[in-house]
């Protein structure tokens, strides 16, 4: 009996020892230790300082990064937290910090970047762009939740902070949407099948082929007053088409918005070939092929001195006229007979074969 006993004891001593380092159910808990508690905490934290309520599912690493953006001043050409930044900076540079991912620098080009979003299938870290009446974009923002996005402003240099796209103004500007392709999820394929095969900016697969070809060149020929050949990059002449009318702006080089002679060369480029120039006029220079007029030929550059300035600085069409960016009047076209600058360099861009 003493024997069993002694068991006896030693299973219940084992028993009470066991159920001793079970928590009671009615016990106080950390919080702090709950990851799901934790979550909830961040998004009620995160929707607070960014104006949204958030479902509980966005990326809390994109949100940590743009709360940490807001307040910081607009800047054009800069993507400086906390110094100053404009809206494709802010974008660029957020994605990049987050993702490890490398988007365009221009708002206008970074819907290279993106597949395309209804406006009713939006997600936080979709972007959001807005264009001017010619259909010109001149911003991008990224959307967050409700209608509600963060982009670096230009109104009274606020720059970041939320807006919401039932405003006037961006409901009014809105373009369109789209997600970062490589973050899209949907099962959406990008189609390259026609990358290799457009020459000049035009696809060969496409019907009616040389009808289309030859409709936009006499379009083109109507709008700079230029007999063209035939062989012109038409995605070029449709760049410096979209950039006429842009007012010009010193240190500027946003379509539709604003820009300047260098500002002009570097954005059609960038935009139309992926050809990255420099906007100092001496440093641009040295970016190209040195030509002459008697050899000049269409997109080459055009550089007109007056002192030490370069008042005109465009590119050449064809039949004597360049698209520059004129200080009264914005980019347009002129025919080089009427300049009265010194013409002082001219010069091709080795990546373009012509």
């Amino acid at each position: 009996m003493k024997r069993k006993y002694i068991i006896t004891a030693a299973g219940i001593l084992l028993t009470v020892s066991t159920l001793a380092v079970v928590p009671d159910d009615d016990s106080n808990t950390d919080t702090a230790s709950n990851p799901l508690e934790i979550s909830k905490n961040d998004y009620d934290k995160y929707g607070e300082k960014l104006n949204t309520k958030f479902k509980g599912t966005e990326d809390l690493a994109l949100l940590k990064e743009v709360v940490s953006w807001l307040g910081t001043p607009y800047k054009y050409g800069s993507n400086n937290k906390g110094k100053g930044t404009d809206c494709s900076g802010f974008v660029q540079t957020v994605f990049k910090n987050v993702y490890n991912l490398k988007l365009q620098r221009t708002s206008s080009s970074m819907v290279l970047d993106v597949n395309k979003v209804e406006r009713d299938e939006l997600e936080c870290g979709d972007l959001l762009f807005f264009a001017n009446s010619n259909g010109s974009i001149y911003h991008v923002a990224i959307y967050l939740s409700d209608d509600v996005f963060v982009h670096s402003a230009t109104s009274k240099n606020i720059g970041v902070k939320t807006d919401n796209l039932t405003q006037k103004y961006y409901a009014t500007n809105f373009y369109s949407a789209g997600r970062i392709k490589s973050l899209d999820k949907r099962g959406i394929v990008a189609d390259n099948s026609t990358t290799n095969n457009v020459v000049n900016g035009v696809d060969k697969n496409k019907s009616n082929d040389k009808k289309d070809v030859a409709d936009l060149y006499s379009e083109y020929s109507k709008t700079f007053g230029v007999k063209f050949k035939g062989n012109e990059d038409l995605t070029i002449l449709k760049e410096i088409n979209s950039w006429l009318g842009t007012p010009y702006q010193s240190g500027k080089s946003e379509r539709g918005v604003a820009t300047d002679g260098p500002g002009l060369i570097c954005g059609v480029f960038e935009n139309a070939s992926k050809i990255l120039l420099s906007r100092t006029p001496d440093k641009l220079k040295k970016n190209l092929t040195k030509s002459s007029k008697r050899k000049l030929k269409f997109a080459d550059i055009v550089f007109y001195k007056k002192g030490n300035n370069y008042p005109i600085i465009g590119i050449y069409l064809g039949d004597g006229k360049i698209a520059y960016a004129s200080v009264s009047k914005g980019v347009m076209v002129i025919d080089m007979a009427t300049v009265s600058f010194n013409l002082d360099f001219i010069g091709s861009i080795s990546a373009l074969n012509y």
